[in-house]
């Protein structure tokens, strides 16, 4: 039997945006959960801890994060914060935008800012457009969402997006590799093998990757393989050895190895924690 999330659909009420004031978990406690949309944390003050597809983020002070569509999530603790959850709808961030933050995904979702940064100013004018008629529109709307997208995308990338080169051979190589780990992560977990796909070197592979990333191609073809194991540990009642031959390996014992060495954790100890907090307030 699997386990039900719920997927969270439909929240911004058929609008592109959405503000929140962070307070609102205070009176509805919201259960691990994903997305349709983006969701992002424009902290100005205080604590406010979350897990993002297994993952503990904490953010302490004025800060920024973003969590993905169907990244799977869940608020752990909140103390003294002020702030806004700005909930966005994916087709209303630009492709090139949707790319850098799919890059950042499991290595870098938060950023600590400055109290005075510019960011701070997105959300009262939101407010304002949802307030005033005349101005909530989609040629008002949409560009105020690139603007606002574009700076969070720079902080969190802390790369000029003028630097970013998205036509940059390196930016065009990296983009169709972690395309190819997404259909072929069950088949082909050697870096040499997606090298051969895309006709280059596994040496220029490994650099174009590492250029654009900060790290090298084997390790965002673990960090699929591992989130799918992690995702099959949670959702499904599959034991150890089936979780294995479903993501490809022949020797189940090898799976247990690379999973505990990529996690910290063996299978069932992953599987144990995340039952008893899937079933936990906090």
């Amino acid at each position: 039997m699997k386990k039900k999330i719920p997927s969270h659909h439909n929240q911004l009420e058929n609008s592109a945006v959405r503000l929140m004031p962070l307070s609102v978990l205070h009176e509805k406690q919201a259960e691990i959960h994903r997305d349709d949309h983006y969701m992002l944390i424009i902290q100005r003050k205080g604590d406010f801890t979350l897990e993002v597809d297994f993952k503990t983020i904490q953010l302490k002070g004025p800060s920024l994060c973003f969590v993905g569509p169907g990244q799977i999530h869940q608020y752990i603790h909140q103390q003294d914060n002020e702030g806004w959850f700005l909930f966005v709808e994916a087709g209303a961030v630009s492709e090139s935008h949707q790319e850098i933050l799919d890059m950042h995904q499991w290595l870098r979702q938060s950023v600590s800012i400055d109290k005075n940064d510019v960011v701070f100013d997105f959300p009262l004018l939101f407010e304002k457009m949802e307030k005033d008629k005349l101005l909530n529109t989609p040629s008002v709307i949409l560009p105020l969402i690139e603007a606002a997208m574009g700076i969070i995308v720079l902080k969190i990338s802390e790369v000029p997006v003028s630097q970013f080169q998205y036509s940059s051979h390196k930016y065009s190589i990296t983009r169709q590799f972690k395309k190819l780990i997404a259909t072929h992560y069950k088949n082909t977990k050697q870096v040499q093998q997606y090298a051969e796909l895309l006709t280059l070197t596994p040496l220029y592979l490994n650099e174009a990757v590492k250029d654009v990333t900060g790290s090298p191609a084997s390790f965002w073809i673990q960090q699929k393989i591992l989130w799918e194991a992690r995702r099959m540990l949670f959702y499904t009642t599959m034991d150890v050895k089936q979780i294995a031959f479903e993501l490809g390996y022949d020797d189940p014992i090898y799976f247990s190895r690379f999973f505990k060495k990529g996690t910290g954790k063996t299978a069932l100890q992953f599987r144990k924690e995340n039952q008893d907090l899937s079933h936990h307030h906090h």
